[in-house]
């Protein structure tokens, strides 16, 4: 029974690719199972090229050379110094009004669209939400919802994923992401999902479906920090904030801080001392130092909320 569930995930994943190679398409390639997984099966079907964005040395660009290899595809690979990432960085941010966190790992798929030769640019967008990848997933399980994490990132990639690829007259294609897939998923229960090391169907799944068992089982690196972009940007923050924020407790101020550093690593650094949570927001100018601190403190309140249920 468990390998039918298994089966019927993997053949919604296949049909949802299958459903836009149509042409011949571009992945933005990061060498993880999400972006190797969609790009080993849309070979079955067209032609695929594969574009890894990063720094000179960095995890993406070693781990998207060693995939690209084992699923036998052609890559390109866009490495960036840390001028040209500044640079790109400040025009992302610039045309789409980002986040500072989401120009950090919304980077590579910008420049992978930006040097696009095919019009489908095809993208592993998705699997986190939908299969629960994320560390802070596996960190407060009881506070996961992956119905609501799905639904906010499909509110999420119109304005963000869907421009990027209108800018550059591409099509943009999630399969993890398609009805059928979202559906599939509900097979299994999210603790099922996440599991110890995330994704854990999705890997059963991938495996099943014919991919290398070392690109299904590697360990997640989020593209902010597997592509070292965020790694330059931290380098050039020049403004900052102090915060000092009290709760009830120390047991709620470790609690808090807990579920927000994944969402703030490398914008913000935070500790705990006794009752009070100190955070220090970072920024590149006055303009994002105003927005980190918003997008901090918006954390903070989801955060309270959560725990207040």
């Amino acid at each position: 029974m468990s390998k039918d569930k298994l089966s019927e995930i993997g053949q919604a994943i296949e049909k949802a690719v299958r459903n836009d190679c149509e042409k011949n398409i571009t992945v933005s390639f990061s060498g993880g199972i999400d972006s190797a997984l969609v790009a080993f099966l849309a070979s079955k079907y067209t032609n695929v090229e594969l574009i890894a964005v990063g720094v000179k040395d960095s995890h993406d660009i070693d781990a998207a050379k060693s995939a690209a290899k084992i699923i036998n595809l052609d890559l390109t690979v866009k490495e960036l110094n840390d001028e040209e990432l500044i640079s790109e960085a400040a025009i992302l941010q610039k045309k789409l009004k980002l986040t500072q966190f989401e120009v950090g790992f919304m980077l590579p798929f910008w420049v992978a669209a930006k040097n696009a030769k095919n019009k489908i640019l095809m993208c592993g967008q998705g699997a986190d939400e939908v299969f629960g990848g994320y560390a802070r997933f596996r960190e407060s399980m009881k506070n996961t919802n992956l119905d609501e994490e799905t639904k906010s990132l499909l509110e999420i990639i119109p304005n963000r994923e869907q421009e990027i690829s209108k800018m550059f007259g591409l099509k943009l294609s999630c399969p993890y992401l398609s009805k059928d897939v979202i559906q599939a998923s509900k097979l299994y229960s999210q603790e099922q999902h996440i599991g110890v090391v995330g994704k854990e169907k999705l890997r059963k799944a991938a495996i099943g479906l014919g991919l290398s068992e070392k690109i299904a089982n590697r360990k997640k690196k989020a593209a902010q920090y597997g592509s070292g972009s965020q790694k330059v940007l931290k380098r050039k923050y020049k403004y900052l904030i102090n915060f000092e924020i009290p709760f009830e407790s120390n047991k709620v101020a470790e609690s808090i801080k807990k579920a927000t550093d994944p969402e703030n690593d490398g914008w913000v650094e935070s500790s705990v001392e006794s009752n009070i949570m100190k955070a220090k927001v970072k920024a590149q100018n006055m303009g994002s130092l105003r927005e980190a601190a918003e997008d901090f403190m918006s954390c903070i309140s989801v955060a309270e909320n959560v725990l207040k249920k």
